[in-house]
């Protein structure tokens, strides 16, 4: 397994993940990340702020833990990992 650093994040992962997200959800969504590296780099966070046409929830407003929040991570998670597998086909 790789580790996915800020850089292949913002350039290949989350920009895949927000088009596809809203193509899904066209009436909008509220987008949090995990406290991952790569979430954090400030990079990604201006990223975010730059391009976002959705709601996020910036590191700075992250609140410090809530259960509520990791099933869906690991279902979104599986989800973009299988359709990047099926990239590289």
């Amino acid at each position: 397994m790789q580790k996915v650093n800020a850089d292949y994040y913002v350039n290949n992962l989350i920009p895949k993940l927000v088009e596809e997200t809203t193509a899904l959800t066209p009436d909008g969504f509220i987008f949090q990340q995990d406290g991952a590296p790569a979430h954090t780099a400030h990079a990604t966070q201006d990223w975010l702020h730059a391009t976002a046409k959705f709601y996020f929830i910036a590191k700075h407003e992250w609140p410090p833990n809530s259960r509520d929040l990791y099933p869906l991570d690991y279902h979104v998670w599986s989800a973009m990992v299988e359709a990047y597998h099926k990239l590289d086909k």
